[in-house]
């Protein structure tokens, strides 16, 4: 989990539901200046950007120094990376 995010605890939603609505749990659906007091913990709705969830110099930097080759010598539009996960 990248610094600063938080997997939510399931005595979350209910708080939620009471406060924006039984189909706004998730924060995903909050107002984006919503938030919740859980405890000593504030939540708010974040939406991190791809490159926070997947930094370069992690474990997917060889997919990426590969990706950059590659659009340098096809050019960036020209270079997609698709993953499947499933079984």
């Amino acid at each position: 989990m990248p610094d600063g995010l938080a997997a939510l605890p399931d005595e979350l939603y209910d708080p939620a539901a009471a406060k924006f609505g039984e189909g706004n749990i998730a924060p995903s659906r909050w107002p984006a200046d919503g938030e919740l007091l859980l405890g000593n913990e504030v939540y708010r709705p974040v939406v991190p950007a791809y490159r926070d969830l997947v930094p370069t110099d992690g474990p997917w930097k060889p997919v990426w120094n590969v990706m950059g080759t590659l659009s340098e010598l096809h050019g960036e539009d020209n270079v997609r990376l698709v993953v499947w996960f499933g079984g």
